[in-house]
């Protein structure tokens, strides 16, 4: 392997590295050349190799494979029951949690393969979950393990966990990593080679070696490979500090094993007295690792020819780096991998990285599902959006323009190239776009033409004609238009419900006739209120015929977000159900960015008590808040095209700036708390709370309450999201999604204001360190309003393949929103996105809170 050398500014993604990259021997032996060394353990040449010459470099390291021999793998099984040890624990439960949602991403008929299996006991929590999915005739384990003991371990456990499955179906694989996936690809010449790499151990590779090694294993298992990848996040120094220096000694032990295996190994084991050794663990924040040494007590002399250890000396045993959600993008995006779905706490991240062809036809899956679950594609459900049809369009024009540069244009190419985004306050007003045909195509010839751009693509792939960077674009453009079509479905169900329980005569005149609503009554704050249409909202405009019945078909799971009636993000309990036939597959049946564990815990109010409700709108007494301190904070990230995938507009980094204290509403604005402003206090009528433009756009649009709302003349709300309409009451804790002039009109009556898009990063890094007194669910249950207006940051290039990307909404209209809905797809869940909508468009999923500066 190349030799380790620990340094500050050792940072992943300093360089490009190619395929050729130097990779740890532990995972890239030959078998030509495996031997028995003394203790037991598989030594070879290269590794012996290895050895010398990372005792030769300053400072000297033991390759970390050589803490795995016999004893070795005892000692871990220890450390992995000490409490001050949270990575294990912490995976099975991430494991125990989201198995069924992980097994979904695993396709039927795969061979499991883990590599350095142990003794497979999580292994057994994914396996139970594929033998009630797909039958334990249909389940087939092989695990790779340098050590003979271990296989023996993980056999035998696997017999006793899952009894279920045959003797037959458990194959042990006694090699190196690589070399071990090239016999599992003999052996299952044809089938998906789903790699579970669990225990964070792609954290003892270099940001390099990680890649080399990622391509590698593709290179050895074949196209036909996907990775289950388990990553310990980046956290408090103390508790990684406790976690490799446990009070009880198990891991110290566990290191000098190492060493002692290692001077074994060089004939010049009589020099491996552990108490010659004295162990020290560095946490190393530039480099976000945990860096274990041992240091020489004493002098040990010729450890190799000319080589010695003084006294004094440090050597490195291992080291563990921590990840952060950017740092796993970046390996997956370096090793022509992609984040296909994620499950992750504070501590412990999962992720299924799959092929990019992989990658391109389950994002179709999820494309066909929707749109397989839409009757009418000729609907429009939002004035200011094309059809349903266009989109399906569109996604493929879109790909093929990308991807298949050296493509001849058709005339289906350019009518499909580009949507509209017209001033929501005068759609005349629009960015360039292909003209809109009198009639656009009928849905056979639409799904004709994409089937043709599907198998062109899929050709490039296998060709090798696809670059990586294109096929990111590609698919971050698909998911992002996936999310549209989401909110274009809630309006669609809107419309389908009023048109089935609403009254075709004058809902004003009804709502009052029956005392829904008062003309002379006064408000809670004062303001009188005014007479509310009983629907709240204009007339969409619908291009075709709609019968007047939900034809959009229930989420794949029947639940979202783990409530009883299917509503809401936030809350970590639902269904996923990725492979349902939804209409929203693989986005709505998220559970907070695919699995993305939430913040949210029992709902309650500001003096702490659960609120309840029995069939009505209880209104909170008051919203918890809390204190961000003030800080500095460093918008924007790299966007070197060589080494990630980001969007333009999120670089480059910007100079830090100091953002000031604030104080901020704990959770965001529900439900409960907006109707209290826009039902009982006539918010959408009081012209003190709106800008004179705002107040113009909403009274062109006819609009008295959120676009997902329907206020009825009996005074009945409901709540509308893809497929689902309920009452207001069962879903009124959960966030309230509306446009920023409807946010800022709310913070007004409320005494506040919305957040900066600095404040917003300034929370979120409070968010990490401070608990409880710190934001929830910034990063999820919604898209975040910030008040800041959609403008590129210093240094901004447009990026190369899409330059109008960015560059054409850079007009002031446009306000950055930050986080994710639960419609997001995990790809597009970063820290560094930049979402950005029109101030007045209610349309989109998204949230805000009640901010106030601090004097």
């Amino acid at each position: 392997m190349g030799p380790y050398t620990p340094s500050l500014g050792d940072r992943q993604g300093d360089a490009m590295v190619d395929a050729a990259v130097d990779i740890p021997s532990y995972v890239n032996g030959k078998a030509d050349d495996i031997v028995v060394g003394e203790q037991g353990q598989l030594e070879n040449a290269s590794d012996i190799a290895d050895l010398k010459a990372g005792l030769q470099q300053s400072p000297k390291h033991i390759p970390c494979g050589y803490l795995y021999n016999d004893r070795g793998s005892q000692l871990y099984e220890e450390i992995t029951k000490l409490k001050e040890y949270y990575p294990f624990q912490t995976e099975k439960e991430l494991l125990s949690q989201h198995a069924v949602q992980i097994v979904s991403s695993i396709p039927a008929g795969s061979i499991v393969v883990e590599l350095g299996c142990g003794n497979a006991e999580k292994t057994s929590v994914l396996l139970h979950a594929l033998i009630s999915r797909d039958g334990a005739s249909n389940v087939h384990f092989l695990g790779i393990d340098v050590s003979m003991e271990a296989l023996h371990m993980a056999r035998s456990n696997l017999m006793q966990e899952c009894p279920q499955l045959s003797t037959d179906s458990i194959e042990m694989v006694c090699a190196d990593y690589l070399e071990g996936l090239k016999q599992a690809r003999a052996r299952h010449p044809s089938a998906m080679l789903c790699v579970l790499w669990l225990g964070s151990s792609v954290g003892n590779l270099k940001p390099d070696e990680a890649v080399g090694f990622f391509r590698a294993m593709q290179s050895s298992g074949g196209d036909n490979t996907q990775v289950f990848l388990c990553t310990d996040l980046w956290k408090d120094a103390a508790i990684l500090h406790a976690a490799y220096c446990d009070s009880q000694g198990v891991t110290e032990a566990f290191i000098k094993n190492g060493m002692a295996h290692a001077l074994h190994a060089l004939g010049v084991g009589a020099k491996a007295d552990p108490s010659c050794w004295h162990y020290d663990v560095v946490i190393n924040p530039v480099d976000r690792r945990v860096e274990m040494w041992l240091v020489a007590e004493e002098d040990v002399l010729q450890v190799i020819e000319g080589v010695d250890i003084s006294k004094g000396e440090r050597v490195l045993m291992e080291m563990s780096r921590k990840f952060t959600p950017e740092d796993i993008r970046q390996l997956a995006f370096q090793s022509n991998f992609y984040v296909q779905d994620t499950w992750r706490d504070s501590k412990y991240s999962m992720q299924m990285l799959v092929s990019l062809d992989k990658a391109m036809q389950r994002c179709w899956s999820a494309t066909d599902a929707l749109f397989g679950a839409i009757q009418d594609w000729s609907a429009q459900p939002i004035d200011v959006r094309h059809p349903f049809s266009f989109y399906y369009g569109h996604l493929a024009s879109f790909a093929k323009l990308k991807m298949l540069t050296s493509e001849d244009q058709s005339d289906m190419d350019d009518m499909y190239s580009r949507g509209i985004d017209p001033n929501i306050a005068d759609p005349s007003k629009c960015h360039s776009h292909p003209d809109v045909p009198p009639q656009w195509p009928p849905r056979p010839k639409v799904q004709a033409y994409v089937q043709r751009i599907r198998q062109q693509i899929l050709n490039g792939f296998h060709q090798g004609a696809i670059q990586t960077r294109a096929a990111y674009l590609t698919l971050e453009h698909e998911w992002m238009h996936l999310e549209t079509l989401a909110y274009m479905l809630a309006q669609e169900q809107r419309l389908c419900f009023e048109r089935s329980v609403v009254p075709p005569h004058d809902h004003v005149s009804h709502a009052r006739k029956n005392g829904a609503v008062s003309t002379d009554s006064t408000s809670e704050n004062g303001a009188p209120q005014q007479a509310q249409r009983a629907n709240g909202h204009g007339t969409s405009h619908v291009n075709g015929h709609l019968n007047g019945k939900d034809h959009v078909s229930s989420q794949s799971s029947g639940n979202d977000g783990g409530y009883d009636d299917g509503i809401g993000g936030g809350n970590d309990g639902g269904n996923d159900g990725r492979n349902g036939s939804g209409a929203v597959s693989g986005l709505a049946s998220r559970s907070n960015g695919n699995g993305i564990t939430s913040d949210h815990s029992s709902v309650t109010n500001g003096n702490g008590h659960v609120r309840r409700h029995q069939g009505h709108v209880t209104v909170p007494v008051s919203t918890p808040t809390c204190r961000i301190p003030a800080g500095v904070v460093t918008l924007g990230t790299h966007t070197d095209p060589t080494k990630n995938f980001v969007w333009d507009n999120e670089g480059p980094p910007q100079s830090p700036q100091h953002v000031d204290s604030f104080q901020m509403g704990v959770r965001p604005v529900s439900h409960a708390e907006f109707y209290k402003f826009a039902v009982k206090c006539g918010g959408y009528f009081d012209e003190g709370y709106w800008t004179a433009a705002d107040l113009a756009c909403v009274k062109q649009r006819k609009q008295k309450c959120p676009a997902t709302w329907t206020l009825q003349a009996d005074g009945k709300v409901f709540v509308h999201r893809p497929g689902k309409s309920v009452p207001l009451h069962t879903v009124q804790d959960e966030p309230v999604w509306v446009s920023l002039a409807e946010a800022q009109a709310y913070c007004k009556w409320a005494g506040g204001r919305v957040m900066s898009e600095e404040e917003y990063a300034r929370a979120a890094e409070h968010a990490v360190t401070s608990f409880p007194d710190r934001a929830l669910d910034l990063y999820q249950g919604g898209w975040e309003w910030t008040s800041t207006p959609f403008q590129p940051f210093e240094g901004f290039e447009p990026m190369a393949e899409y330059p109008e990307y960015s560059s054409d909404f850079f007009d002031d209209c446009h306000y950055v929103l930050k986080g994710s809905s639960p419609y997001t797809h995990t790809s597009l869940i970063r820290s560094s996105f930049r979402n950005y909508y029109q101030k007045g468009y209610p349309y989109v999923f998204a949230k805000f809170r009640v901010c106030e500066s601090i004097e």
